[in-house]
């Protein structure tokens, strides 16, 4: 049972105790009536009794002189009587004033008392409501605190869990089959020197090793290229995409330029060369150079003029003088690194035997990638990059593709 089920119960019981005192004092009024009725019937047949002796009294005295003695003894033993009689009727009537006053007294009393008690209890109802109202009030804000309360207990939680998580996930971890390089819960990619060391991953976080790194190159020979199955499946970190040659941009360079992008691949750039002399060399830079603005080229392998051996109807490399090479090779690259601001390196391809016979030892200082499909790169100059087989294959692209390591 709660509190408002009693307080009810309570109000109901002194209801009914109030009309039965009301009843009881009806029935005392009514009787105390009757009483006093019955009282003043006898005191008129009195009264009524003395006016006839008085009369019969003056009667007697006019007709009966000589028994004057006699009636007025008699008449002083009755008013001895109506004396006692009145002081008796006298004390009756007080009584029964002092009885109804004590009854309104009681009633007033009763009347009084239970007008407290109704008010006592009305406050009570009151107090209890309030502070119902106020333990109401006071359990919602300890439930919002304890809501509160748990909310930043779950944030230190989750803050904690995920210190815990950092503090799992920092270094190589080998998860699916993949070994994979964590820092602060993250997974590196690209290229990240530990302990003096570059190690390389990549796109997707795929551990490659510190050596022998893997990158193709491709052209519209490699027709369209599944890049997000070279991503997932192959073992390489990188793409050199080529260019065009002269001042001509190749078919396929647009959509893989744009595919490389989205996937985060690492890419490069080559150009192939078909120039002959120095304007030849200013129009092929122009051309690289315009084409970095147009696509917004991030070369991060970097930008690579390609020098080998070519022949047209009209004219041959044959009949470049090593000079001349000197002349073109100078002119490309420091055009083109002027305009990336020296932020992307930009160096030259070239086959081993076509840079270490048909370049001066100025042009051959910018050879950066040599091919030579061989087991090894017997070059005698330094160099970043080996392109040591064009019929390799891998995931996402059809038939035979150019692939070269990175040397550190």
């Amino acid at each position: 049972m709660n509190k408002k089920h009693l307080k009810y119960i309570i109000i109901i019981v002194i209801i009914i105790l109030m009309i039965f005192l009301i009843f009881l004092s009806l029935n005392n009024k009514e009787y105390s009536s009757n009483s006093n009725s019955s009282k003043l019937s006898s005191t008129r047949i009195i009264i009524e009794d003395e006016k006839e002796e008085e009369i019969q009294y003056e009667y007697y005295v006019e007709n009966n002189k000589e028994d004057i003695i006699y009636t007025e003894i008699k008449n002083n033993n009755i008013e001895k009587d109506d004396t006692y009689k009145n002081n008796i009727e006298l004390e009756e009537e007080i009584i029964i004033e002092d009885v109804t006053n004590l009854e309104n007294e009681d009633n007033e009393i009763e009347s009084n008392d239970l007008e407290e008690d109704i008010s006592a209890l009305e406050n009570k109802e009151n107090e209890i409501e309030e502070n119902d109202e106020q333990e109401i009030e006071e359990e919602k804000n300890e439930e919002i605190q304890e809501e509160k309360n748990i909310k930043i207990d779950d944030n230190i939680l989750i803050e904690d869990k995920t210190e815990d998580m950092r503090d799992v996930k920092n270094g190589f971890i080998e998860e699916n089959g993949n070994t994979y390089y964590y820092e602060n819960d993250e997974k590196v990619v690209g290229i990240k020197e530990i302990d003096g060391i570059k190690h390389y991953f990549k796109a997707n976080g795929v551990y490659l090793g510190t050596n022998n790194i893997k990158v193709i190159d491709v052209s519209y020979y490699q027709g369209i290229i599944n890049w997000d199955k070279f991503l997932n499946e192959s073992d390489c970190y990188g793409v050199i995409l080529r260019l065009g040659y002269y001042n001509t941009l190749d078919t396929t360079f647009e959509r893989n330029l744009l595919e490389l992008k989205r996937l985060n691949i690492p890419y490069g750039i080559y150009l192939f060369s078909y120039a002959k002399n120095y304007n030849d060399a200013v129009i092929e830079s122009n051309f690289t150079n315009e084409m970095i603005s147009k696509y917004d080229i991030k070369p991060q392998l970097g930008i690579y003029y390609d020098i080998e051996q070519w022949s047209t109807k009209k004219y041959s490399s044959n009949n470049i003088s090593k000079n001349m090479y000197d002349t073109i090779i100078n002119t490309f690259v420091n055009s083109v690194s002027n305009y990336v601001n020296n932020s992307y390196k930009v160096k030259l391809y070239s086959g081993r035997w076509y840079a270490m016979n048909r370049l001066n030892i100025n042009s051959k200082n910018y050879v950066d990638w040599v091919a030579e499909y061989n087991s090894t790169c017997k070059y005698d100059s330094i160099y970043s990059m080996w392109q040591f087989t064009s019929k390799s294959s891998v995931p996402g692209i059809d038939g035979n593709v150019d692939m070269s390591y990175i040397i550190n």
